[in-house]
């Protein structure tokens, strides 16, 4: 009788479909946490009674008492603002989170430089106000 050749092929390799799936669950997990971030800067929000949540693509711009801009979570100079806000969705949302005691000029200015740039859908930023005592 003759003995059986068998052929060994060497394995597939590293299995994909579990790293596709852990990296897919990172994915998701970045992009809900990213939500919920705070902004970068330390600003103090007004408050706002009528205030409500928008759950759409944005760009959020922060802006202190002091006058420093950020973008994104990124601190950027005034100057460079218009030619990061270019570009964009014109149904992007600009977030303005102005602190109480940001000089309005600057706000002002922020608001122009996303006019600028074709987008005007803008939310300014405020706080929940704290319900009456009793």
């Amino acid at each position: 009788m003759r003995a059986r050749q068998y052929l060994l092929e060497p394995s597939s390799g590293f299995p994909m479909t579990p790293m596709i799936d852990v990296v897919l669950q990172l994915l998701i997990f970045f992009m809900l946490i990213s939500r919920y971030l705070p902004p970068a800067l330390n600003v103090t929000l007004p408050e706002a009674s009528t205030a409500r949540a928008e759950d759409r693509p944005s760009i959020s711009l922060s802006i202190t008492s002091d006058g420093v801009l950020a973008v994104d979570g990124a601190i950027t100079a005034w100057p460079s603002l218009p030619g990061l806000l270019a570009g964009r969705d014109p149904q992007t949302l600009v977030r303005v989170a102005a602190d109480r005691g940001a000089d309005y000029g600057l706000v002002v200015r922020a608001l122009d430089a996303s006019a600028a740039a074709g987008l005007t859908h803008i939310a300014l930023e405020t706080a929940p106000q704290p319900p009456p005592a009793k």
